[in-house]
């Protein structure tokens, strides 16, 4: 991430492509275009789908505040199918998030233009960034912080599942610190987009995510069926987290290819080989909750009721 003070600041509507009309299934607000400044001239954080870009916020007799602003990349934005597809995506995305609302799901403000030919999702900036980027920079957090933080994403994850909501994306890098330390689950783009593709996952396998990502979520389909995430799947991911937090280890840590990663886990390669600082009994449910057979893990309000009984 480059530093915002020696960046020099550029208006949000700087791009001179014209908005692409979304109809959204329920109308998010639209924050003026006016009102939003990008604070570096490269974004924050790039991925497959889209770019997040570091901005301010300055709201008449509100105040100032930074927020992270998605943008949906569209390759050929003069490919009007591939824009009405992209379209359509972005507008199931705002649907599923429009309609959360948790302490510990990342909040959904609104939506921008000037970003692309699509409008862009806006959410609060998370100062401390993700877990994963929090845990490389060394930080060991002490046991009672463990716990709070599997609490807080138990409890985000429960509130998903309750309204039949599947992340589809649970990793270390998609939960986010606010600056007082809460946790907030985000992005659900790959539930979102499975939901509108035709694609197979292997599609949306990369390092970055393919580490917490369930076995069965690996496996090729046959005949080149889709693998929808499931409820199961996420808490796999769970689980991976959970170890991670307590041993301090990245799920696969000895690989670092993401077609390696997959092979091992089909291959049956178990995704932690050390297993330190963990109590017994954390070790065992964790271990329970990254089982092969989805049907032997718990569910997120099992989980909840454990942590919460810690």
């Amino acid at each position: 991430m480059g530093n915002c003070c020696s960046q020099k600041s550029v208006k949000g509507n700087g791009s001179p492509q014209p908005p692409h009309q979304v109809d959204f299934k329920i109308k998010p607000d639209n924050i003026p275009t006016t009102e939003v400044t990008k604070l570096e001239s490269f974004p924050s954080g790039t991925g497959g789908l889209g770019d997040v870009w570091k901005c301010s916020w300055s709201r008449p007799q509100v105040g100032t505040f930074k927020v992270a602003v998605k943008s949906v990349r569209v390759p050929q934005a003069d490919d009007t199918e591939l824009v009405n597809r992209t379209s359509k995506r972005i507008r199931r995305e705002a649907y599923v998030w429009i309609t959360l609302e948790h302490e510990n799901i990342l909040t959904f403000n609104g939506v921008v233009d000037g970003f692309g030919p699509l409008p862009a999702l806006v959410s609060p900036w998370m100062e401390n960034g993700s877990l994963d980027s929090y845990l490389k920079k060394g930080c060991v957090p002490s046991k009672t912080d463990k716990l709070r933080m599997l609490r807080q994403m138990a409890a985000g994850l429960k509130y998903l599942h309750d309204n039949e909501v599947v992340h589809g994306d649970l990793t270390c890098t998609n939960v986010l610190l606010s600056a007082d330390g809460k946790l907030h689950l985000a992005d659900f783009g790959l539930s979102v987009i499975l939901s509108e593709s035709q694609n197979s996952t292997f599609n949306s396998c990369h390092q970055g995510n393919v580490r917490w990502m369930a076995p069965e979520m690996l496996a090729l389909p046959e005949q080149g069926g889709v693998v929808v995430p499931t409820k199961a799947a996420d808490i796999y991911s769970y689980g991976c987290i959970m170890l991670q937090l307590f041993c301090g280890r990245a799920p696969y840590l000895w690989l670092t290819q993401a077609y390696h990663i997959i092979t091992a886990r089909v291959s049956g390669t178990e995704p932690f080989r050390q297993f330190t600082d963990i109590e017994d009994v954390h070790k065992e449910y964790s271990l329970k909750c990254i089982s092969v057979r989805s049907g032997d893990r718990p569910v997120a309000s099992a989980i909840a009721k454990f942590l919460g009984a810690e």
